[in-house]
């Protein structure tokens, strides 16, 4: 198993008093909706207080296929949902489900990732159903990742704080447009893309006169930022950070006194937007496309 290489971190690679802010949270979350952590129960908790785990990593898989099989099988298992893409470059994941089982399969499967956790309202599912695909890449960009190219600096929630007070950086959004509309840092800079494939042009028409100035770059839960802040290098930028776990981790390491961020953060589920306490937000999709005004 290549994850097995890496040291893992108490508990699954997030620091312990953020997973200790996370359940407290979700303790509050559950208690507030008259329901307790089932989390030896048989109900189905991506339906009834359930617990969200993403993560990814940057590593060789050398057999996608084979290791496709294993976390499907696992994830079936223990009645997990959401979305896993593997890839030769590594893995992305959201999973909802029950804690002890979320923690049984990444512990198993991915062991030292880095894992960013989040609640979701009972009564509202987080994922219909269950897939885990290969892929090209884990986040489509068409540049692969090697474990070897040089990426941004990585930076905790505290040092963010204090980098992007200097108004000398500039703050970089690299989400999507539809991302960015319902929260994010004041004063940053929007890549605002439809897509992050569109990420290059955004460089080329809008980055091209800061070279050398600062650049502190987010991103949801910070692998687009490995991806961007690795162009942005190859590119001939000179310095280059990224917030480190991202908005999720940021908030799982933030109290709401130090929280910079304004609004609330999109997610890939059926959510649609966490608050800053990593509970479900208030946006809802409404299936109508609407344009920017």
């Amino acid at each position: 198993m290549p994850w097995r290489s890496t040291p893992t971190p108490s508990p699954i690679g997030t620091s312990a008093s953020a997973m200790r802010r996370c359940r407290r949270l979700a303790a509050a979350a559950m208690a507030r909706s008259g329901r307790s952590d089932r989390r030896d129960s048989n109900v189905a908790v991506t339906t009834d207080g359930a617990y969200v785990a993403s993560f990814y990593r940057f590593h060789p898989i050398n057999d996608v296929a084979a290791m496709r099989e294993r976390v499907l099988a696992a994830c079936k298992a223990h009645s997990l949902r959401g979305t896993v893409l593997l890839a030769p470059e590594g893995v992305n994941a959201t999973l909802a489900g029950r804690l002890s089982d979320l923690e049984n399969v990444i512990g198993r499967h991915f062991s030292g990732v880095d894992v960013k956790w989040s609640t979701a309202a009972a009564g509202n599912p987080v994922f219909q159903r269950l897939k885990v695909r290969e892929r090209r890449e884990i986040v489509t960009f068409d540049h692969p990742l090697s474990p070897t190219t040089p990426v941004g600096k990585h930076l905790t929630a505290t040092a963010w704080n204090e980098l992007v007070a200097d108004p000398h950086v500039l703050v970089l959004d690299v989400r999507n447009g539809y991302e960015s509309d319902i929260g994010t840092f004041k004063g940053a800079k929007r890549a605002a893309t439809a897509n992050f494939r569109d990420f290059p042009d955004f460089v080329e028409q809008e980055l091209g006169d800061h070279r050398h100035r600062p650049i502190a770059m987010f991103c949801t839960g910070g692998i687009r930022c490995e991806k961007a802040s690795a162009y942005l290098l190859a590119q001939g930028f000179e310095d280059v950070v990224q917030l480190d776990g991202g908005i999720l981790k940021y908030f799982a390491e933030t109290e709401d006194a130090d929280n910079a961020f304004e609004g609330e953060c999109f997610v890939f589920d059926e959510r649609v937007s966490v608050t800053s306490n990593l509970e479900q937000g208030s946006y809802e999709l409404c299936g109508t496309a609407v344009d920017d005004p």
